[in-house]
């Protein structure tokens, strides 16, 4: 069935991968789900070259995997990459946290506080995953704005989509617990306590970690040449789901 209007913007491939990226990071396609060209072609409301471009660039990127003769099926992350990512994400946010505390005005400061207060008053409400999601891309963009280096930001906002796909099955679960942990962090970078910022920053992350492998299936690794690509690493830390924002 056709899914709303039809993307007719240029360069259509760009959207298109932009739209196929969304569905994923909100798991409407789930991790293992069959991306059939022909179905999305049809939902997206464009011709099927596209759709192929976007496929092919959602696999060097790591949402998707090709498999000769089976088609295209969005990532499952093996432990290695569920670990990568973290593991970049506690370096960006933990040196976030600690130049935060360094450098923000107190009413950047007080800032942080009142995102955490709306999204305590939200929680008390019961709102939805997605609305407790929005408040936690605030609260950590909020971070890395405050860090007042615009290549660290670079770098957050490369992790955010995929902190976003991680997260969209752990919202709900998680919430209480992360964002008595996101208060802590504003009140240390409130104080100036800039090691102790950076350290609590850390743990958040490493209990985010935890919780995604504990709660969370993952794939086994495999090598997955497509025709005749090289195998593509992911370039610095844009690409979602391939190895090497609650």
């Amino acid at each position: 069935m056709f899914d709303g209007q039809p993307i007719t913007a240029a360069p259509l491939r760009e959207h298109v991968y932009q739209r196929l990226q969304e569905l994923m990071i909100s798991r409407t396609f789930a991790p293992g789900d069959h991306l059939v060209e022909e179905t999305l072609a049809q939902r997206l409301g464009v011709s099927r070259g596209p759709v192929r471009e976007a496929l092919q660039r959602l696999h060097r990127d790591g949402w998707v995997t090709l498999r000769p003769r089976y088609g295209a099926f969005v990532n499952q992350p093996t432990t290695q990459q569920v670990l990568e990512f973290f593991e970049a994400r506690e370096l960006v946010e933990s040196s976030a946290a600690r130049l935060a505390a360094q450098r923000c005005s107190m009413q950047d400061a007080a800032d942080l506080l009142q995102i955490c207060d709306e999204a305590d008053e939200d929680l008390r409400r019961g709102v939805p995953p997605q609305q407790m999601a929005a408040h936690t891309a605030r609260f950590h963009r909020a971070v890395l704005k405050n860090a007042r280096n615009h290549i660290l930001l670079e770098f957050g906002e490369q992790l955010s989509h995929r902190s976003r796909w991680f997260f969209a099955p752990l919202v709900a679960s998680i919430a209480p617990r992360a964002w008595v942990e996101h208060r802590e962090v504003a009140q240390l970078i409130m104080a100036g306590r800039a090691d102790e910022a950076a350290e609590s920053m850390r743990a958040h992350v490493t209990v985010s970690r935890d919780t995604y492998l504990a709660t969370q299936p993952v794939a086994e690794p495999v090598a997955e040449p497509y025709l005749d690509e090289e195998p593509v690493r992911a370039t610095a830390l844009a690409s979602p789901l391939h190895p090497g924002s609650s």
